[in-house]
């Protein structure tokens, strides 16, 4: 029914082609046959979550089929074509023809009886080379009759082995084998070589003896026998010969074959003979020519060269003491061809017989000597050996200039090329060889001499009084004397890989050595497992200009702590670090701190965590170190600070104003906490547009609070003044260097520093560098050195060690304690990812959004490239997030149309319900225009509520109307309330979209879940599925993971990468 003519006709070749391509790809599900139908499932190539329904069906009138599929095509589609390719391989079964038929029926009507059906055989014979009878024996064939009581008849006839005789009726599958072995093998006769095919030969039965053999007596198959190597004495002359274990050995004919055989005739048996070297060269050694003994030793050494071991397992022959092989010391000369060319090295070899020297060119078995009695004989093996050593060692062997010429008369010279080639040769093997005893010696021109030395290096440290860099020297023994090895260290680096310290296991498995020069060819060799853990601590030696003239290396005092402890660890003895170390002593173990009492006019009870906060900022100040306090949102920075400042007042130490800058929105959050907790603190918030009268005033108040966008405005003002403290609140504000916020705040003067922040990293490492090169500068090098020495290997390599490395430096300078390792009395946070999917005229107009804006940026980037489309690619995905979140918060006609939200009808469902249930809840928008759409259905049901934006003017009375009670609702603008609010009277957070930045959705959900709420959190995202805010949902979460890292005790091995390559990603379709 179904046949591969009608179902190919069924389709076009092209489709048919591909067809084909898919069933080789395995897309073909399922297949069946049922009546005139066949049916099946097909996988899409494209998307293969996907299967296509196809099938055919059987025209019996026309003998044809048609196809169809409930893919896009219908007809003729490649799906339909992978099912027929696939039921013609599997399913289809071919119906013999009326020929094929017969032909099977034939073969039993010509059945006999199983008998003897040919009298005619093929016989053997087995006779000697009639030219070289010590060769490889013949073999004759002739065909023959059997007699009817067994044997043979005598009439014989030749036949000639060929391949036709393979095709003759009487020839059996035995023959087969033994003819076509013959013919494979054959070169000019009908030589038998192999051991396995006289086996094969006698198992026939018809393996005979010379021509002349008894018929009835074929040759049978003897036991193996075993055979000893000897050197026989024939008058002056020597021969191997091999002696079989046998009573009767002399009568027993050995046969060279390979293995070699033996054939008994007073037994008519063929068999193994098993010799002691059991080598392929057995069958050679078996006619060797007779030796005189003079040349023996030479010919000894020739085979030596030729089959190494084999020969040792030989007899040695008892020779005349005179005629001994001599074993030379072999004679190195080095030199450098010219300074040029310093880089090579020449090596004259030559061969040292007992005070006469000979070169390998010169060929002579005998070397002469003076006294005629005794006779030298060159060993070839040895110098062979030597040659071919010194090659794998590199040196390459002299080229003759003329194919014929006569070399005798010329030195035999070989060259070694490259620097770390020679002095690899120098170092690991110049004192091996000669402790062997080889000769060597070296040319006045020869370049290079290898200095002593243990590797052990040492350390010196200078630091200045009132400085905040100390310079280190390391020092290494070279040859007695004490040497700078920074520059060594960098001339080891120069020799190395770009990517040594991520790719350094071959160097580590290998015990690499290093060769570094010193002066006028003199250098050393240092393992690089002895360097490795100086280069990853003195990352510093990667930058150009790293070390200063007199070859030591300056670096900040606030890292001094992770030199020392590494240099201790490496047993690194170091001098003139005494007030250093006591430093970095403090920095290294927290718990060392002295703990100071509370002020006594703190109207508040420090918890345990934040009476250490208090130890670590007075540590700070008492070393004039400055430093980060990023305890998680909601542990009570603030109070730790004033805490601080209050004991500094207690102490007679706040001698002047310190300055508080913070988001507007706190400004008055400082005064209010000021006025609670620490009212002895004299203040003033600079603000309004009288501000200016109180910079004539400043020195009467312990505090001075502003904000960040009246800072730039009174600069000026500020500038003049000398703090005694300066604060940054919410520190993430200076995260970008390039701005002229960050270049105001570096240009205040103050004696300490302090950043406050519950997000010291947001996006990528340069925030961190941003932070610290305001509170130590110098600390973390220049921003161009941190991105080469740190950013870079950590966010786009995942390099774990400079991680780790980043990890131990910064950390006695930050302290950051989280809500779930301290604050265990806060009660449960339960973060639930609402998914929901857009559908009806808001899935089309999302689908017709995204195609507009890829097809638009592919135009745009392709003129602009990347980097210069980021204004029209932020264009496009905040259109994307504006159609998930409502369709009216586009401008375009078509989407103010339509009126279906997803998440809006998702909200309204649910807020009901929560406010039945007694819950306060916060809802977040960065679109204040979403806001208002919410406002007017929250009116629509009569529910209480407040809002809070950027254009708000009395923001602590909406706080207020909602801690009370008041109202249920409160909505908020992400960028006006994710900071510096208390609102530990909601429960219930819902982030109506997603923002790039997870710091800035996790300060916007600690307005609630901080430290005085005592109910359980629920925390809402809403997430359009498979839409641009599940690919913003991954890359928080990738940004949150880098972050963590970074603070974290443990600094995890996972990979961490910053990408911008998501554009593809984000303008997915949704399915």
């Amino acid at each position: 029914m179904f046949n591969k003519t009608i179902l190919h006709a069924a389709f076009s070749k092209q489709t048919w082609t591909k067809g084909e391509r898919l069933y080789q790809g395995q897309y073909v599900v399922s297949a069946a046959v049922s009546d005139n139908i066949l049916r099946g499932s097909v996988k899409s190539e494209s998307h293969q979550n996907e299967t296509y329904l196809t099938r055919f069906e059987y025209k019996a009138n026309t003998e044809s089929v048609k196809a169809y599929c409930n893919c896009y095509l219908h007809f003729d589609c490649k799906h339909a074509a992978a099912l027929a390719h696939y039921y013609l391989k599997h399913m289809h079964v071919n119906v013999a023809s009326n020929h094929h038929i017969e032909e099977w029926l034939n073969k039993f009507s010509g059945q006999q009886t199983l008998s003897f059906q040919s009298e005619k055989a093929l016989l053997y014979f087995l006779r000697e080379n009639t030219y070289s009878p010590n060769d490889y024996l013949q073999l004759t064939v002739k065909t023959s009759s059997q007699k009817k009581n067994g044997g043979w008849s005598k009439t014989l006839s030749y036949e000639y082995l060929n391949s036709d005789l393979i095709e003759q009726s009487f020839v059996n599958d035995q023959d087969v084998q033994i003819i076509s072995s013959v013919i494979r093998g054959r070169h000019i006769s009908d030589a038998i070589e192999q051991h396995d095919t006289l086996l094969q030969l006698i198992n026939t039965g018809r393996c005979f003896w010379q021509d002349e053999s008894n018929l009835n007596h074929a040759i049978t198959l003897g036991t193996p026998l075993k055979g000893h190597w000897q050197w026989r004495k024939l008058g002056s002359a020597h021969k191997l010969h091999l002696q079989l274990d046998h009573p009767s050995a002399e009568l027993i004919r050995v046969i060279k074959s390979q293995p070699i055989s033996y054939y008994d005739p007073s037994s008519n048996q063929l068999g193994l003979v098993e010799t002691d070297l059991n080598s392929e060269y057995d069958a050679e050694f078996l006619h060797s020519p007779a030796f005189s003994e003079e040349k023996l030793p030479w010919i000894l050494s020739k085979l030596e060269m030729t089959l190494g071991e084999i020969v040792e397992k030989l007899p040695k022959p008892q020779l005349k003491k005179g005629f001994a092989l001599s074993r030379p010391i072999p004679h190195l000369y080095l030199a450098s061809p010219n300074k040029q060319q310093a880089y090579s090295a020449q090596l004259t070899l030559q061969f040292d017989y007992q005070g006469n020297f000979v070169h390998p060119l010169d060929k002579q078995p005998q070397v002469h000597v003076s006294d005629d009695t005794a006779q030298l004989y060159r060993d070839f093996a040895f110098e062979n050996k030597v040659i071919d050593t010194l090659q794998k060692w590199h040196f390459m062997p002299p080229v003759p200039l003329f194919k014929n010429q006569d070399n005798t008369d010329t030195d035999y010279v070989m060259s070694l090329q490259g620097r770390h080639t020679v002095l690899a040769f120098l170092h690991n093997q110049l004192a091996v060889l000669r402790q062997k005893g080889w000769d060597i010696r070296f040319d006045d021109s020869f370049q290079y001499e290898e200095l002593e030395t243990d590797s052990v290096f040492d350390a010196e440290v200078k630091q200045e009084d009132g400085h905040d860099f100390f310079s280190i020297g390391l020092n290494l023994q070279i040859d007695g004397q004490s040497m700078a090895a920074f520059p060594i260290l960098l001339s080891a680096l120069e020799q190395l890989p770009n990517d040594i310290l991520l790719n350094d296991q071959d160097y580590l498995d290998t015990d690499k050595k290093i060769f570094v020069d010193i002066e006028d060819g003199k250098f050393i060799a240092l393992r690089y497992q002895s360097i490795q853990p100086l280069l990853k601590q003195f990352v510093e030696l990667f930058m150009p200009g790293a070390l200063q003239k007199d070859g030591t290396m300056r670096l900040s005092r606030f890292q001094g702590h992770q030199t020392l402890s590494e240099l201790d660890n490496q047993g690194i003895i170091t001098t003139g670090a005494n007030k250093l170390r006591q430093l970095a002593e403090k920095l290294r173990d927290f718990d060392a701190i002295q703990p100071v009492a509370v002020p006594k006019l703190l109207l508040a009870e420090l918890r345990e965590y934040q009476h250490q906060g208090l130890n670590w900022l007075q540590f700070l100040r008492e070393y004039e170190l400055n430093g980060i306090l990023a305890d998680d949102m909601g542990l009570g920075k603030t109070i730790q600070t004033l805490s601080h400042l209050l004991v500094e007042k207690e102490q007679g130490r706040l001698k002047g104003p310190t300055l508080i800058i913070a988001p507007t929105s706190v400004l008055f959050n400082w005064a209010n906490e000021i006025d609670k907790f620490t009212p002895s603190l004299t203040y003033v918030v600079i603000n309004g547009a009288k501000r200016q009268e109180d910079f004539d005033t400043l020195e009467q108040f312990d505090i001075v609070i502003t904000s960040y966008p009246l800072l730039l405005k009174d600069n000026e003002l500020h500038h003049k003044q000398l703090y005694y403290y300066l604060i940054l609140d919410e520190a993430h504000y200076i995260k970008n260097p390039s701005t002229k916020l960050y270049q105001a705040v570096l240009k205040i003067k103050a004696s300490h520093k302090l950043c406050l922040t519950g997000t010291p990293m947001e996006n990528h490492l340069g925030e961190f560098w941003a932070q610290f090169n305001f509170l130590l500068p110098g600390f973390l090098a220049g921003y161009k050195q941190f991105s080469k020495l740190f950013k870079t290997p950590i966010e786009k390599h995942n390099d774990h060690e400079r991680k780790v490395m980043l990890n131990q430096r910064i950390k006695p300078f930050i302290l950051r304690r989280t809500k779930e390792r301290i604050a265990k009395e806060l009660p449960e946070k339960t973060i639930i990812v609402q998914k929901l999917q857009l559908s009806g005229k808001q899935a089309e107009l999302y689908e017709s959004v995204r195609l507009t804006m890829d097809s638009r940026l592919k135009e745009v980037i392709a003129q602009k490239g990347l980097q210069r489309s980021q204004i029209e690619i932020l264009d496009a995905l905040l259109k994307l997030r504006q159609v998930c979140n409502h369709p009216q918060l586009l401008s375009l006609p078509s989407a103010k149309l339509v009126t279906q939200s997803a998440k809006l009808e998702f909200l309204m469902e649910t807020l009901p319900e929560m406010i039945d249930e007694g819950r306060k809840i916060l809802i977040f928008s960065q679109f204040t225009s979403m806001l208002a759409l919410i406002e007017v259905e929250l009116k629509e049901q009569n529910i209480a509520f407040v809002k809070l934006t950027g254009s708000s003017k009395n923001r602590q009375e909406l706080v207020e109307q909602f801690q009370s009670g008041q109202v249920p609702v409160f909505l908020i603008s992400l960028k006006a309330g994710g900071v510096g609010l208390n609102l530990t009277a909601a429960d219930t957070v819902i982030h109506f979209d997603p923002w790039w930045n997870p710091a800035v959705e996790n300060q916007a959900t600690d307005r609630a879940y901080r430290i005085g709420q005592d109910k359980p959190v629920f925390v809402y995202k809403l997430i359009i599925e498979n839409s641009i805010e599940q690919k913003i949902q991954q890359i928080q979460e990738r940004k949150a993971e880098l972050a963590n890292a970074l603070l974290s005790e443990e600094v995890t091995q996972g990979k961490l990468s910053l990408t911008n390559d998501i554009l593809t990603s984000l303008l997915a379709p949704l399915s």
